[in-house]
């Protein structure tokens, strides 16, 4: 079976070229999410990877209604394109992200079915400071960190959550690391949300697939942040980053 991240990188790759070459100028929308589909014969959900982390490397702006527009590369853009190319075409995998997608995956689940009210609270708390951090400009990486205590205390698996609070201290100065990458902040409030109502809804695969997502969306931004990137940049208007026009 031909593994998902080798589909990424190959409709990472054609639109590179694409911008590289000048078939896709400045200024100019790169193909839509169909007509890539069509073209490369991958998912749609490769197509959205590789635009995600075309837009967080700064080479295009996606915005809602309209596609992604191709930006005009900084200095160091390519540079740092070619190491996350790079990186995706070795399929490094960062063993800590492979752990968390073991662990939380049950965690999650657990979550969904035993969950109390003041697990609820807990999670509902976390969700609200990281959306103040996020409106105050700050990284919220300890808000990030204490939502997920919150779901592994919510399993109400002790073993579980004292394996989950190990990886705590060196997780953190990841996610802090992570929270530079251009829409990571809002990209991870967003996944929060979607883990949390699933598991409100008392849906453990539903709260397994969405912490999934979430734990991908964290591992792109981690390979994205360790090419050394520079820290944010002005944001996309809010929601432009949601869907690709088609």
């Amino acid at each position: 079976m031909i593994r998902r991240e080798t589909l990424t990188s190959r409709v990472f790759d054609y639109l590179i070229a694409q911008i590289k070459s000048g078939q896709v100028k400045p200024g100019e929308k790169l193909p839509t999410e169909k007509e890539l589909t069509q073209t490369l014969g991958v998912s749609r959900t490769c197509v959205r990877e590789a635009m995600k982390s075309l837009q967080a490397l700064q080479l295009v702006s996606i915005r809602a209604a309209v596609g992604a527009v191709v930006n005009e590369p900084a200095p160091g853009t390519w540079f740092n394109a070619d190491l996350f190319a790079a990186a995706i075409h070795s399929e490094q995998r960062d063993a800590q992200t492979e752990f968390r997608k073991i662990l939380e995956g049950g965690l999650v689940s657990l979550a969904a079915e035993k969950a109390d009210h003041l697990d609820f609270l807990a999670m509902s708390k976390s969700i609200a400071a990281y959306e103040d951090a996020i409106s105050k400009g700050e990284a919220p990486y300890q808000a990030d960190v204490s939502f997920h205590t919150a779901v592994a205390v919510a399993s109400k698996n002790p073993i579980a959550e004292m394996v989950w609070r190990s990886i705590v201290p060196p997780l953190t100065e990841q996610l802090k690391t992570s929270s530079m990458v251009p829409n990571a902040r809002e990209e991870g409030l967003r996944d929060h949300l979607r883990i949390f109502s699933a598991i409100t809804e008392r849906n453990p695969e539903k709260a397994r697939s969405a912490m999934r997502a979430h734990l991908e969306n964290a591992e792109r931004n981690w390979m994205i942040a360790k090419t050394g990137m520079p820290s944010r940049l002005p944001e996309d208007e809010p929601g432009d980053q949601e869907r690709v026009a088609e």
